[in-house]
C-alpha cells in the first residue's frame, strides 16, 4: 500500500509493475495458508483471494467505465483484494469511499470550490431525475483530480486494522 501512495503522489498512475505481482502473490499466500491449516479445505483460501480480487475489480471497474478512477486505481483495488480476501476488501471499498470523499471535500474547501461543485452536482442530478429535462453533466475543467491510491491504503489499511484487533467494523455489513 505504501508503493501504490508513493507512486500515485509521485507519477499520478500506479504501475502495472506492483498490481500485478501483487495480485499474484496474494492468491500464491492464500493458496499457502489453505494448504497449512487444518481448519479448512486447501481451495477456500485461493476462492476468497479470487473473489476479493473480483469484488475489489468489478466495484472500480464501474467508476473507470463512468470515468474519473483510473486504471491503476481499479488494479490496485483488485490486488489487495486477491491479499486480503473479499471480506475485507468490503470494508476497504467502503472506507476507501469514505476517505476519497474527505480528501474530495478537503480539496473543493482548500481550493474555494465547494460551493460551485455542490451547485454543478445539484443541478446534474436535478435533470438526471426530472423527466423530459435534458441531463446536464459535470464538465471535466470543473473537477480537480486527487490521487485515489491515497484513499485506497487508507481504506484497506482501516479495514485491516479493524479485522486485525477483532474489533466491530464502524459499518456492520455482516460479513
Amino acid at each position: 500500500m505504501a508503493t501504490v501512495v508513493v507512486a500515485d503522489l509521485r507519477d499520478g498512475k500506479i504501475p502495472n509493475k506492483l498490481t500485478y505481482p501483487a495480485a499474484g502473490v496474494g492468491l500464491f499466500l492464500h493458496l499457502g495458508a489453505s494448504l497449512f491449516t487444518t481448519e479448512f479445505s486447501w481451495w477456500q483460501g485461493p476462492v476468497d483471494s479470487l473473489a476479493g480480487f473480483a469484488l475489489g475489480f468489478v466495484i472500480m471497474f464501474l467508476g473507470f467505465l463512468f470515468g474519473g478512477i483510473g486504471g491503476g486505481d481499479v488494479k490496485a483495488c483488485a490486488a489487495l483484494g486477491a491479499l486480503v480476501g473479499v471480506g475485507t476488501t468490503a470494508y476497504g471499498l467502503l472506507y476507501m469511499g469514505l476517505a476519497g470523499g474527505a480528501i474530495a471535500l478537503s480539496i473543493m474547501i482548500w481550493k474555494g470550490k465547494l460551493f460551485r461543485s455542490l451547485r454543478n452536482m445539484a443541478r446534474f442530478f436535478f435533470t438526471a431525475l426530472v423527466p423530459g429535462l435534458k441531463t446536464e453533466m459535470p464538465k471535466e475543467e470543473n473537477s480537480d483530480p486527487f490521487p485515489l491510491g491515497v484513499a485506497i491504503a487508507v481504506g484497506f489499511a482501516w479495514a485491516m486494522v479493524e479485522e486485525k484487533l477483532g474489533s466491530q467494523p464502524l459499518f456492520d455489513m455482516g460479513i
